[in-house]
């Protein structure tokens, strides 16, 4: 392979002895100390148009030297490693985030692999409103190719300002095939399977058979905390990992956990929690009744909290990028644009993943 300089990689010449590579897409740093303009020169003409015996003959550097350099660089993200683009699938379709991938690889060989995993993964979201539908696009533009959709609904003309996918001509229309249609137009290999149908304490029980690498959980019927603790626990009996998908009330946006059975705070250590801090004197609270409630929502809000649930899916469908929002989750305030975090802990005392747990001897741990 022809060395070439990361498509994100700036080189600047700091002294005459230090020479530094800048990874623009990470703000990372590298130096490496030279003892003359020769490695400079090789440097700039790093443009994988020629080997390294043609760059050896070309500069009059001994080859070893030549490829002791090259290893270094590449060990330190510094040359491409997407090439050879033949060993992508659809290459250019998807190159700027192979490209993105690549500042989180070690080697070309692990790039292909994490590719390779996203591409074949296949990804189960429930709910497809204003989170759902965002996130099932957001992953499509990212490279996965098979989905699992669940919704019992039809498009209504109230879903158009926030939810995205659907078109006033669609109205009426299962919102499963409605997506299908507008992911199918991304990509025509993308597989979909369609489920219209409300997520029961037992609809999951259905997929036992099924290959599941990811859940993401945009249901909020009955209620959130509830759909929550039936995809948690199906999760974690089948090893999946899944995404709370988040939610909105009183200006603030909730950006859900990531939880990776076994590793990290599962929905029950957050339950356990939450109880704990919100206990309150209920002899001194009055229940409010209020029929049909209905929130105000915003469609770029909506937008921006499925932003974060799909690059923490692409991360975690990768399986060589950790994901950030473990063991915690955000609220995003509309009016300050402020996100507070609230970290909760993987509990010994939890029922699920705790040391007496009925899951905790998954093959994660």
């Amino acid at each position: 392979m022809n060395p070439r300089l990361g498509p994100a990689v700036s080189v600047v010449k700091i002294s005459d002895s230090i020479l530094e590579f800048f990874k623009s897409n990470t703000r990372e740093q590298v130096r490496i100390r030279v003892q003359d303009d020769t490695i400079m020169e090789i440097v700039d003409g790093l443009d994988g148009t020629l080997s390294i015996d043609e760059i050896a003959e070309k500069y009059n550097t001994e080859k070893e030297s030549l490829i002791a350099l090259m290893n270094y660089l590449k060990e330190k993200g510094i040359l491409d490693n997407s090439l050879p683009h033949e060993d992508f699938n659809d290459y250019e379709r998807f190159r700027r985030t192979i490209h993105f991938l690549a500042d989180f690889s070690k080697s070309h060989e692990n790039l292909v692999e994490m590719w390779n995993n996203i591409q074949n993964s296949k990804v189960m979201i429930i709910g497809l409103g204003a989170v759902g539908s965002w996130t099932a696009c957001n992953l499509a533009q990212s490279g996965v190719k098979n989905f699992i959709l669940l919704d019992p609904d039809k498009v209504e003309i109230s879903n158009l300002h926030r939810q995205y996918g659907y078109h006033e001509n669609m109205i009426g229309q299962y919102k499963t095939d409605a997506i299908e249609n507008r992911l199918m137009k991304y990509n025509s290999e993308i597989t979909v399977q369609k489920y219209n149908c409300f997520l029961e304490e037992n609809t999951l029980e259905q997929f036992d058979s099924e290959k599941i690498d990811l859940i993401i959980n945009c249901a909020d019927k009955p209620n959130v905390d509830t759909t929550s603790l039936w995809v948690g626990e199906y999760g974690m009996k089948r090893d999946i990992p899944h995404i709370v998908g988040g939610g909105y009330n009183l200006h603030l946006s909730l950006i859900g956990q990531t939880v990776i059975p076994g590793k990290t705070a599962c929905v029950k250590c957050f339950q356990k929690q939450l109880e704990e801090t919100n206990t309150i004197d209920s002899s001194r609270v009055k229940k409010l009744q209020v029929k049909n409630r209905k929130v105000g929502s915003f469609g770029p809000m909506c937008s921006l909290i499925a932003s974060f649930v799909g690059m923490e899916a692409i991360k975690v469908l990768s399986k060589n990028i950790s994901p950030a929002n473990v063991n915690r989750r955000g609220e995003l305030n509309i009016y300050t644009m402020d996100i507070s975090y609230s970290n909760f802990e993987k509990r010994k005392d939890c029922e699920w993943c705790g040391d007496e747990g009925k899951y905790r001897d998954k093959k994660s741990l």
